[in-house]
């Protein structure tokens, strides 16, 4: 049982809801029937666990280890449930192939004992939907409820989706852990999610995940996850200037949708256990489903995993008993003497936030690729392009390359005066590898657009997102892929849209292939000045500027965590040659506030996983240098469950010293056990991660 009391108690009604044992039987709520009041209606379905279940959609892991998705009857009408089942075939991630461990050593088909499930996997149970809010400020929910569900020692598993993903992102990481612990599974998709607006064809995403004009949603289905706030004429104006552009819910909903994760991830817990009490059965809790009676577990991958440490850090009626998050992605506060040292050495910048150091580093990588032919993503570069991007990076900027250096260096010298830049800007020296496939302007101008409540005719530094035809150019989206939108996007544009620079020399192009004012191939370098002037204070390079900076600053201010988890047990599990987002500036200097902030209250513990970065690809030449930090996520689960279950403390904060597979890229051999040394409850002491009073110190 938690240990902690609650002074948080929803409603106990001792009133069965009625559910057909048909396998798609669906009934609606009435939104007062016991729910919190921010919850609109609910929506049921049960399914048998044979024709359609909660795991797998129906279809067994055998059809999630299938290559191809799911298919649909009309491409150009997919329903709901084709849509549901298309994403968890998505999120599952098992037609990669089981050779990175995959599927045989972690993942959705391994069940509480660490081996694989026997049978297909699927789980019976009653699954609710829920959208809270409407249209740019609607939250969608789905809550699950294995018919299996440990009624006397219940439990819930809240797995906020990853990424900007659709809410059954999670079922497939820490969703399916929750299913096979008989726990209830909370599932969000943060109010973020792949909801969009073609401004062309004034289609847009409705909360079922199925897409159509504007103009029918609402009125005979459900409402628009979002639409852009243009009225028609503004829209149709809006598109003849720049025709075929598409506004997406994270950068365009003009909510800041980051702020809210915490409140979020709470919600979800809230309505999970308020669900329960209204499905009252026998062998449940005399006193009902409530923090004081049911174990509560929050955890997330990435952006899922910064949700899981906001709403830790803001619970304050006792929801959550833990919290387990790989790879965070969080916004912290000022360090103020928060300090992070690696093999005895500080790191100059740590505890930047996303838009910083990503803006940062979509400058330096153009350069910096050149360092590393072999690498993943370097045939995608330009020499060329890339060469001149290294020239004109060189200037009075410290973060960049000084002329000083430049001069020394020679021009041959440059790539490596980049990737030093990246390193000073708290990147691993390791990630050089990784620089050239995680060249990505969009994510750091797509959350200053979020953080700055932009609106898509804002068009902040001259971007907007579209579809495109074989020149680069704007080109209308198919039906097709509008209405694939909700399993094939990721959050973004639908799928295959991408980022255009409106200020292209001869008119709108894909970002990759800008041109320049002097007309040369130079990959937009006056939009990532840009947004690399909006991240950083004092760089604005004109009233303009200013404003929009100052809004981002505002936006990124209400994101911030500041380490406060109240004592709540708490594991972070993190990859250090993560590139996406590094540790200097996420779990590490978390840490150290942590530390800071608790005063020696702190139940946190750190992990982090050598020769792991932010992706479990095991494309060629990941396989042979990588290992899954997917592998360490299922273990921190286990470890908490045994912390929540057993009393068994945490191990210590440390460093876990993986092996690479080896071999040729494209032909590593299988990843076993050897590879993956388990999390040690007494690491030796040259592996241990020490911190006190904010000062972290990670050993090489």
């Amino acid at each position: 049982m938690p240990a902690r009391p609650s002074r948080f108690v929803p409603p106990l009604l001792a009133v069965s809801l009625a559910a057909s044992a048909l396998p798609t039987a669906t009934a609606r709520a009435d939104p007062g029937d016991g729910l919190p009041s921010f919850a609109g209606s609910v929506t049921s379905r049960t399914y048998d666990g044979r024709e359609d279940d909660l795991l797998t959609a129906g279809l067994g892991f055998a059809g999630l280890r299938r290559t191809t998705p799911p298919a649909v009857a009309d491409p150009y009408r997919p329903t709901p449930a084709e849509l549901r089942r298309w994403a968890v075939w998505a999120a599952a991630g098992l037609s990669g192939g089981d050779a990175g461990g995959l599927g045989r050593l972690y993942g959705p088909d391994i069940g509480a004992d660490g081996r694989p499930v026997p049978g297909d996997g699927k789980v019976a149970g009653t699954e609710y939907t829920v959208t809270v809010g409407t249209g740019a400020r609607s939250v969608g929910f789905v809550v699950q409820v294995p018919a299996n569900l440990d009624r006397a020692r219940p439990c819930v598993v809240a797995a906020p989706a990853t990424g900007l993903a659709n809410v059954y992102n999670g079922v497939g990481g820490a969703g399916a852990w929750g299913l096979h612990h008989r726990c209830a599974v909370a599932l969000t998709d943060k109010g973020m999610g792949p909801a969009f607006h073609d401004l062309h064809s004034d289609t847009v995403m409705a909360t079922d995940g199925t897409a159509g004009p504007r103009t029918r949603t609402g009125r005979t289905g459900p409402r628009a996850a979002f639409d852009s706030g243009l009225d028609d004429t503004a829209r149709r104006r809006y598109d003849a200037r720049r025709p075929y552009r598409v506004a997406f819910k994270q950068a365009h909903s003009r909510q800041n949708p980051q702020a809210g994760w915490g409140r979020d991830v709470l919600r979800s817990v809230e309505l999970t256990l308020a669900l329960l009490n209204r499905d009252w059965r026998e062998g449940a809790p005399a006193a009902g489903y409530t923090p004081a009676t049911t174990r509560v577990l929050a955890a997330g991958v990435s952006n899922g995993g910064g949700a899981a440490v906001a709403a830790g850090e803001e619970d304050r009626d006792g929801l959550i008993d833990a919290v387990v998050a790989a790879e965070p992605q969080m916004n912290l506060a000022p360090l103020r003497g928060v300090t992070v040292e690696q093999g005895g050495r500080r790191v100059a910048n740590a505890g930047l936030p996303l838009v910083r150091y990503a803006s940062l580093a979509s400058l330096l990588q153009p350069c910096a690729v050149l360092t590393e032919p072999s690498a993943p993503g370097y045939a995608s570069f330009d020499r060329h392009t890339a060469r001149r991007r290294c020239s004109d990076l060189v200037g009075d900027d410290p973060r960049l390359i000084l002329r000083r250096d430049a001069e020394r260096a020679g021009v041959r010298g440059l790539p490596d005066l980049a990737q030093q830049a990246l390193v000073r800007a708290g990147f691993q020296a390791r990630s050089a590898y990784l620089q050239a496939s995680h060249y990505d302007p969009q994510t750091p101008l797509s959350y200053e657009m979020s953080f700055a409540r932009a609106s898509v005719i804002d068009a902040l530094c001259g971007y907007s997102w579209a579809a495109t035809d074989a020149s680069g150019r704007p080109a209308p989206y198919t039906r097709a892929q509008l209405a694939a939108a909700y399993a094939t996007s990721g959050g973004r544009a639908p799928s295959p849209g991408i980022l255009v620079d409106d200020d292209s020399l001869g008119g709108p192009l894909a970002d990759r292939r800008s041109v320049g004012p002097d007309g040369v191939p130079d990959y937009n370098l006056d939009g990532e000045l840009c947004a690399y002037r909006l991240a950083f204070p004092g760089e604005a390079a004109n009233p303009e500027e200013r404003t929009w900076a100052r809004r981002v600053g505002q936006g990124l201010d209400a994101t911030r965590r500041d380490g406060d988890l109240h004592g709540t047990p708490a594991l972070i599990v993190h990859g250090r040659d993560d590139t996406r987002v590094p540790v200097n500036h996420s779990s590490r200097p978390y840490l150290g506030l942590n530390s800071r902030t608790e005063h020696g209250r702190s139940a946190l513990s750190y992990v982090e996983i050598t020769n792991a970065h932010h992706s479990d690809s095991t494309a060629p030449g990941y396989d042979n240098r990588y290992v899954p930090l997917g592998f360490y996520f299922q273990q921190a689960l286990d470890l908490m469950w045994a912390r929540l279950t057993d009393g068994r403390p945490l191990p210590p904060s440390q460093v876990v010293r993986t092996v690479p597979r080896g071999g040729e890229p494209g032909h590593a051999p299988a990843l076993t056990r050897a590879n993956v040394p388990p999390i040690s409850a007494s690491p030796a002491s040259g592996d241990r991660i020490g911190v006190r009073s904010g000062a972290v110190r990670v050993p090489d």
